[in-house]
């Protein structure tokens, strides 16, 4: 019984597929057209290829880094962040000085969305809301938010090796450092997500041996699955080619040449 319904389908499978082939031959060839359908079937047909045409992959980078990132690396960080904004590529980054300030001023140089997220209004200057002057997003993340069904909090309490010592203001900054993972917001006020990670430790450790806030970012970025590159000179080829490896290609050609024992 089963078998005999397997070779019907198959067979009725066969017969549909030489009728589309025969339908595609006669559309191209201009015997028919599209039009000589009923309007209708016309209409739904458009609307399924419209919905099953690829849409541009819409996304963020998170840009971050250490405060005392060398100048060499700042214009890298600068030039990386404005070719990925004129790709339309948008930045979810922290408003420190240093690493961050730098992927800002190259993401400013293009209309691509900028996120910051800081950890208390007011921090460095960014007040919430955008801002009218140069359109970026300032957000100030609650601990309570969730990202991929975990509160920020406990993210940030998971990936810190001291939590119970930190301080009111330091557990902010941590939160803010899952905050810029969860994304960036687009001009419609929606939330691209974060693919990729890209930055600067003084030391280029493994991900799960970096200390320090970029190093909480990272650790955190690797138990979402998010891809990190780290520009500093001391990092190990290896961990950055699986990391380029594993981006969409726009960040990849963006990063590649800027990326110590990786060479374009």
């Amino acid at each position: 019984m089963n078998d005999r319904l397997s070779i019907e389908r198959r067979a009725a499978a066969d017969r549909a597929n030489r009728t589309l082939q025969a339908l595609c031959r006669d559309l191209a060839a201009g015997e028919i057209r599209l039009d000589d359908f009923d309007p209708d079937t016309v209409a739904q047909l458009r609307e399924v290829l419209a919905d099953a045409e690829p849409q541009p992959d819409a996304f963020a980078y998170a840009g971050v880094g250490s405060r005392r990132t060398p100048p060499d690396v700042l214009d890298a960080m600068s030039d990386i962040a404005q070719t990925l904004g004129d790709a339309g590529t948008a930045l979810s980054t922290g408003g420190a000085d240093g690493a961050d300030k730098a992927f800002e001023t190259g993401a400013l140089r293009t209309d691509a969305p900028i996120t910051v997220h800081a950890p208390w209004p007011g921090y460095n200057g960014y007040r919430p809301g955008r801002d009218p002057e140069t359109d970026i997003d300032i957000v100030h993340p609650e601990s309570t938010e969730t990202l991929e069904g975990r509160t920020y909090a406990d993210l940030a309490r998971e990936h810190h090796p001291y939590w119970s010592r930190c301080s009111r203001g330091a557990r902010a900054l941590f939160v803010r450092n899952v905050s810029i993972l969860a994304g960036a917001l687009d001009e419609d006020g929606g939330t691209l997500p974060v693919r990729a990670v890209i930055a600067y430790t003084p030391n280029g450790l493994s991900v799960g041996r970096e200390a320090g806030g970029t190093g909480h970012t990272l650790r955190t970025a690797a138990s979402l699955d998010i891809p990190c590159v780290n520009l500093s000179p001391r990092t190990p080829p290896e961990p950055n080619a699986a990391a380029l490896a594993a981006v969409p290609g726009v960040v990849r050609e963006a990063v590649l040449g800027r990326v110590p024992g990786l060479p374009r």
